[in-house]
């Protein structure tokens, strides 16, 4: 099977770092990595798994030489930058303290400058070798692992010995509506992080007769009109836009936005209940991004009972202007 390899890499590269490897010689594999050179760019998947396939009893010395570029009068230099990097790469079973700080710095930094990553397999390495020396990642670095998954095109191999191991949030951090569940799931307790994490499967497209029937029997317990009361200001959060620059919402959370505006019409009518029709109307309104969160909002407001929904689906196709938005309104208005 061919190594997977990251786009821009050369496969003379990646061979020559195996041969190090198989010439048996640690300082120069050491020098190599840490010092590449003129005519190489950053190594990418296929380099990295390299060091990360060394036998057991191979790479303590290549990570003395990787942990010894981790002090200050590396700091700035490419070698220094590259030292934690590779330094996760063979660690396993053997990391010391400093190096997890190290990783964790370096995470928290991307996670801190960017929405997601597309390119740069370094968050992939070090958040590895953090879980595998049992280290859990800080939230945001959570959230931007799950973000870089969802939005690049990262080989199997690179993201799911990561992801698979996360646990928690049950939502990224980012999103302000987001950001005022996980504050107040400490709170509301355990049934309300499982109707949040059941919110997260809701099916794309039509919601799924199974899906409901789960939905409801986890918010008998909580009384509809509290459920109500509860997720309406999450919604009014989310209609001003997610965590983005330009007001997307993360796509790790939108799953779980769905599920709720779906879960409103599913609930028993408790009269007046004029904040569901109100705050769905927003969620078609209001957001700075059309996504497929307005069309869950319009079938929502099609599918309250007794019609409750058809007032405000004509005024929405009177103020709303986005073609396709336009065509669900009018299509969820048909007899």
């Amino acid at each position: 099977m061919e190594p997977v390899t990251s786009p821009w890499e050369s496969r003379e590269r990646v061979e020559y770092v195996q041969g190090l490897v198989d010439e048996g010689d640690p300082a120069a594999l050491s020098r190599a990595l840490l010092l590449p050179g003129s005519g190489w760019w950053d190594d990418g998947l296929g380099v990295m798994a390299v060091p990360r396939g060394l036998p057991e009893d191979r790479r303590p010395g290549p990570a003395r030489s990787f942990a010894g570029h981790l002090t200050p009068e590396w700091i700035g230099t490419d070698a220094g930058k590259r030292a934690p990097v590779l330094l996760a790469a063979v660690s396993r079973g053997f990391a010391q303290r400093s190096w997890c700080d190290a990783w964790e710095a370096l995470l928290r930094d991307k996670a801190d400058r960017l929405w997601s990553c597309g390119t740069e397999d370094d968050l992939w390495t070090c958040a590895h070798a953090l879980l595998d020396a049992g280290r859990r990642p800080h939230d945001e670095v959570v959230g931007l692992l799950r973000r870089s998954a969802l939005e690049g095109s990262w080989p199997r191999e690179c993201v799911e010995p990561v992801l698979g191991r996360l646990r928690g949030p049950v939502l990224n951090p980012g999103d302000r509506w987001a950001d005022r569940v996980l504050a107040e799931l400490p709170v509301l307790g355990g049934p309300w992080h499982a109707l949040v994490e059941h919110a997260l499967r809701a099916p794309a497209g039509r919601p799924a007769r199974s899906w409901d029937r789960r939905a409801l029997a986890l918010t008998d317990p909580l009384s509809p009109g509290r459920v109500r009361d509860t997720v309406i200001p999450w919604l009014d959060l989310a209609a001003e836009g997610g965590g983005r620059d330009d007001g997307a919402y993360d796509p790790y959370n939108l799953p779980a936005l769905m599920g709720l505006v779906r879960l409103l019409p599913l609930l028993p009518l408790l009269p007046p209940c004029p904040g569901s029709i109100r705050v769905l109307g927003t969620l078609v309104e209001r957001p700075p991004l059309r996504t497929s969160l307005t069309g869950a909002a319009v079938r929502a407001l099609a599918r309250l009972p007794h019609d409750l929904g058809r007032p405000e689906l004509h005024r929405l196709s009177t103020r709303v202007g986005h073609k396709l938005t336009r065509r669900q309104i009018h299509e969820a208005l048909e007899p």
